[in-house]
């Protein structure tokens, strides 16, 4: 006889997660988690990183949309890089891919939003929402957390304040074709040092075809790969080599070493696909 399912199940509680260059040394992380869950007890806060290097919007953008997509509708993300904290930049709420995104106005929503078409935006202005005393420098305390606590809580979206038509938005880099290559960029480098390219097997395959990503050519500035390797340990120790990853992006590695020191390469490099 199948079980029930028991209240936890039929009724989770809230996701809260959390993004910022706070790091783990200060109390930042902390504070906001306590604020959080003086408000709502049955939060369940996920750290999704707090070592974004200081005030690296474009790596937050990325990352926030990378790990959102494997939350479930109704989660609600709190990322805080914010260089304007204090200044007339706006805080906003955003409600894109079935989910909610508090966050400051500078550009960290630019990855989300650029995904969505169906996107709804508000700034938020009612500080019945905030903490009592709301300081110049610490939103992530003071406005941030609670209002993702208090969204939490059920109270509806329209009451946080009025929609915005505009938001501060970077543009997001797209793969395209040109010249019989197809053309991209290093989108992120991770901590291993590898080399997350805007490149993704949909355009490796419309470019390619399904059978034949074994025979591409992959260049950088500085260095050349042939073929496209199944997992890591395909490739052989110290040598660049590239694959799909489980996020599937083309991604640039060096087996048991750092791609990213190996070529030198920074955020924006050009990455070509070719078919030799």
């Amino acid at each position: 006889m199948p079980r029930l399912p028991d209240d936890s199940v039929a009724n989770p509680p809230p996701i809260i997660t959390l993004l910022t260059d706070f790091g783990a040394s200060d109390v930042f992380v902390g504070s906001m988690k306590g604020v959080i869950l003086g408000i709502n007890p049955l939060a369940q806060i996920v750290d999704l990183s707090h070592d974004i290097p200081a005030h690296n919007i474009r790596v937050a953008a990325y990352l926030l949309h990378s790990a959102a997509r494997y939350f479930r509708p109704g989660t609600i993300h709190v990322a805080v890089v914010d260089p304007g904290v204090g200044s007339e930049r706006r805080p906003l709420l955003a409600f894109a891919m079935e989910q909610y995104f508090i966050a400051p106005d500078n550009g960290i929503l630019s990855c989300v939003l650029a995904a969505e078409i169906d996107v709804e935006i508000r700034e938020l202005t009612n500080k019945q929402y905030f903490l009592g005393s709301i300081g110049s420098t610490f939103h992530g305390r003071d406005v941030f957390a609670p209002a993702a606590a208090w969204l939490s809580r059920g109270e509806p979206i329209e009451s946080f304040g009025p929609v915005v038509d505009t938001s501060i938005r970077f543009e997001v880099p797209r793969a395209h074709e040109a010249g019989g290559k197809l053309i991209g960029e290093v989108q992120h480098i991770d901590r291993f040092g590898n080399l997350i390219t805007n490149i993704s097997r949909e355009n490796l395959v419309s470019f390619a075809g399904a059978d034949h990503l074994s025979r591409v050519q992959v260049d950088l500035e500085h260095a050349s790969i042939d073929g496209l390797q199944r997992f890591y340990a395909d490739g052989p120790e110290g040598t660049l080599a590239a694959l799909v990853n489980s996020d599937s992006w083309l991604e640039i590695f060096c087996h048991q070493g750092r791609a990213a020191d190996l070529v030198k390469a920074k955020l924006g490099d050009r990455v070509e696909v070719s078919m030799p």
